[in-house]
């Protein structure tokens, strides 16, 4: 946690700690005292572990504060108590939990009369979950600790239930026995627990509040808490391998509780949020195949998929709670069915598309959802009682009726196809079986109805200003289910001879016409071809797609790709994974050896290197001193030089009329007098450098090859105040220095490291602002008319 790894201790909390006579009220005005307590400051927890603190706190956090107080900052303290005492600090946890006193002080809160204030309930509710629910970094021995303490001062309490059933109404304390049969942690504790409420008769008070005689906030929350219950109990018992016996589970679920509970519900006093509230936990105990509630809507609830897909052989056959609690609903199912003819009293609804009078209510849309539930169990006994009594035809004449209720529109068409699938399925009893589809198709005159609305919808669409009905999509879906029952099964023979002739010939022609239409229009794709489903295995729905590019991109787009490597290459000087196994210095590098190469230009390439060794011969002697220095000068970088200093003609022209030049301005002087010349013989002295690789040049002697270039015969490695002529070359030598020659006797004084190391130090002393300026640069570097010898490229 942040506080816990990054949180500074703050110096003004250890002052104020300090004092001897600081109060609480004090030390909670402190602005960071929550971070001081998470991280556990010790002089911090020692004082709030003083027993006249800890009471104070207790205090604080039960008892309601002084009306007189602003209402902006009434139950700032209050909230800061709860906060100190949940902080989840091992020291104060069993501080509270081991002070009887304390813990008395607390349950107290539970004795005052209805309502409580719901902020301090929470606040009560929080404080003993902090002590009761263990944190996954919750050190085990203290958490052991102090939920024993607290669970045995509850068992102590002999009214400790009836009190919490006495304020269920605030859903703080709602929240408390949810954590008291469902977060308890260790086997021994939890046991512990779930023996003492089952004792207590927990089940039994709680669905004893759904009596109408109680009120409706309580009613909520009773079925909220049972059916939380029922659905977590039920998912840790699949998710553990080896479950404990949930008593508590097991009385929720036996066949006496859901007696008692529609005993409850259907008593003569007809209370809507009672009825709802007992049929929502009659659909949790129906819905076994999803125990983590994660349904959303009907198409999810009861194990219920897509309908389209769902065959007879994938269904889920029902587990024995489901077939016990349906078989313990089914002697209730007359006084449903009478509710959905007689609901309780509601006043009309005026809606946009007219007044309801009276609307269908939340009573008779949640009895359609358990007739849905109960249809989906594949029961023949529940199949037989609803088509003796006529539920479905009851459902239908409601369907027709609100024509705008979708919610309605579902559940009954839900109904209807649980019915088909169920009759069409079970071969246990015919008789049943015979007496629903009658029911469906000729009391309920089911084909009739469907027809019967087709065309009424189209009468009223052909209208000014009509509208097409709010249930036609619903009625299609039903339509289809029909058609797909009598395809799979013997639906067809049943309709063809209990149906009459001229109802089953209009719809053969509906189907055949109108409703094929009608499916061929909806299963068109929006957009187009709906994509391939991909899974690891298969990575064809990622192929690479081929976008038309311009001719341009696509020539500009080829100088930057990379050559493609053929697998011969690939096989032959791969390495295998192997090949790593036992250390650098065992790498198969020696499969190189077995490679065979062309040797077709051998000649030309020791011809060129002959070349180039010949150019430059003897002229390692003379560096042997400059071996270990980084900026020994090469050619390349002479000419680069060359190129960023100014000519040295053109800086003796600009300073012919000084009177400060020196002996080599006036050398300098006379070297240009004599290469004053024409404007042809200067090209033919100019260095020119050819731009084509030489090494891919076949033959460096061809035509296109680039000549000698022969440039002024001054030694170039004679003083500059007494040049040496030597006379020119000829043969095979012509364009060549002559490194034999007199000139080069005096090498070594002329290049001593001295020197060098001198000329090093004036040109690394050299501002970066004098480079521009001709006049200021002094540089030992020759140009390019002091050399005498010619280069081939």
């Amino acid at each position: 946690m942040f506080w816990k790894c990054n949180y500074l201790s703050s110096p003004h909390i250890e002052v104020l700690l300090n004092k001897e006579d600081v109060s609480l009220h004090e030390v909670m005005d402190e602005e960071n005292v929550l971070e001081e307590c998470r991280i556990q400051n010790k002089k911090l927890i020692d004082y709030l572990s003083r027993p006249d603190v800890m009471e104070e706190l207790v205090t604080l956090t039960t008892v309601e504060p002084s009306g007189e107080l602003d209402e902006r900052a009434r139950y700032k303290y209050s909230n800061i108590a709860c906060e100190l005492l949940t902080c989840d600090v091992p020291a104060l946890n069993e501080r509270l939990a081991g002070d009887e006193a304390l813990l008395g002080k607390l349950y107290a809160f539970l004795e005052a009369d209805c309502p409580l204030n719901p902020l301090l309930a929470s606040f009560f509710s929080k404080t003993i979950g902090v002590l009761v629910a263990r944190k996954s970094e919750q050190n085990w021995y203290s958490y052991q600790f102090t939920c024993l303490q607290v669970l045995e001062f509850l068992k102590s309490k002999e009214n400790c239930i009836s009190l919490l059933m006495k304020h269920l109404g605030t859903s703080a304390i709602m929240d408390l026995v949810l954590k008291l049969i469902i977060h308890v942690q260790g086997p021994e504790m939890k046991q512990n627990i779930l023996n003492w409420l089952d004792s207590q008769q927990v089940v039994q008070c709680l669905v004893g509040l759904l009596d109408p005689s109680v009120d409706a906030q309580r009613h909520a929350n009773a079925s909220q808490l049972l059916c939380d219950v029922i659905k977590m109990s039920r998912e840790k018992q699949l998710t553990t391998d080896r479950p404990e016996p949930d008593p508590i589970l097991n009385t929720l679920e036996s066949p006496e509780t859901v007696s008692q509970l529609l005993e409850h519900i259907l008593n003569t006093e007809k209370c809507e949020t009672a009825i709802v509230g007992g049929i929502s936990v009659l659909l949790a105990l129906l819905d076994c195949n999803k125990p983590n509630g994660s349904s959303v809507g009907i198409n999810k609830t009861f194990g219920v998929g897509d309908q389209a897909e769902e065959t007879s052989g994938e269904k889920e056959q029902p587990s024995k709670i489901v077939l016990s609690t349906s078989h313990a609903i089914l002697p209730y199912l007359k006084d449903l069915h009478n509710l959905l003819l007689d609901p309780p009293q509601k006043p009309s609804v005026k809606t946009t598309a007219g007044a309801l009078d009276p609307p269908l209510g939340n009573t008779r849309l949640h009895i359609a959802k358990l007739l849905a539930a109960l249809l989906a169990t594949n029961s023949g006994e529940v199949n037989k009682e609803l088509a003796n009594l006529g539920t479905l035809e009851v459902l239908l004449d409601l369907f027709f009726k609100y024509t705008w209720n979708n919610f309605l529109h579902t559940q009954v068409e839900q109904c209807l196809y649980y019915a088909l699938e169920s009759e069409l399925n079970n071969t246990s009893d015919e008789t049943a079986t015979h007496t629903l589809l009658k029911h469906i198709f000729v009391q309920c005159q089911l084909l009739e109805k469907v027809l019967k609305a087709w065309e009424e919808n189209e009468t009223q669409q052909s209208k000014p200003g009509g509208r097409r009905h709010g249930y036609m999509g619903h009625l299609i879906k039903i339509a289809n289910h029909i058609v797909d029952h009598a395809c799979k099964g013997p639906l067809a023979d049943f309709i063809k001879e209990h149906v009459p002739e001229e109802t089953a010939s209009a719809w053969d022609a509906f189907v055949t016409n109108t409703l094929s239409e009608i499916n061929k229009k909806h299963n068109i794709v929006l957009g187009g071809t709906p994509p391939v489903d991909s899974n690891t295995e298969d990575d064809t729905a990622y192929q690479e797609i081929a976008f038309q590019q311009p001719q341009m991109y696509r020539m500009f787009s080829a100088d930057f790709q990379l050559p493609q490597m053929s697998p011969q290459f690939i096989d032959n000087y791969d390495i295998h994974d192997d090949e790593f196994g036992d250390g650098d210095e065992n790498l198969h590098v020696d499969r190189m050896n077995n490679k065979t190469f062309d040797y077709s230009n051998e000649k030309v390439f020791k011809r060129v290197c002959a070349q180039k060794s010949n150019a430059f011969d003897g002229e390692d002697e003379a560096w042997n001193d400059h071996d270990d220095d980084d900026d020994t000068p090469t050619f390349d970088q002479e000419v680069q030089k060359d190129k960023q200093w100014p000519c040295k003609d053109d800086k003796e022209d600009e300073s012919k009329g000084d009177d400060d030049n020196d002996n080599n301005d006036d050398d300098a002087d006379n070297n240009d007098d004599d290469d004053s010349k024409s404007s042809s013989e200067k090209k033919e002295v100019e260095m020119e450098v050819d731009t084509m690789d030489p090494w891919t040049s076949p033959d460096v002697t061809s035509e296109g090859a680039a000549a000698p270039v022969a440039v002024d015969a001054v030694n170039p490695w004679a003083c500059s105040s007494d040049p040496t002529t030597a006379p020119a070359p000829s043969g095979d030598d012509a364009g060549w220095a002559d490194f034999g020659n007199a000139g080069f006797a005096d090498f070594e004084a002329n290049f001593s490291s001295q020197d060098v190391s001198e000329n090093k130090e004036t040109d690394n002393n050299v501002p970066p602002s004098a480079l521009g300026d001709s006049e200021n640069v002094t540089t030992n570097v020759p140009t390019t008319s002091e050399y005498n010898f010619s280069v081939v490229l």
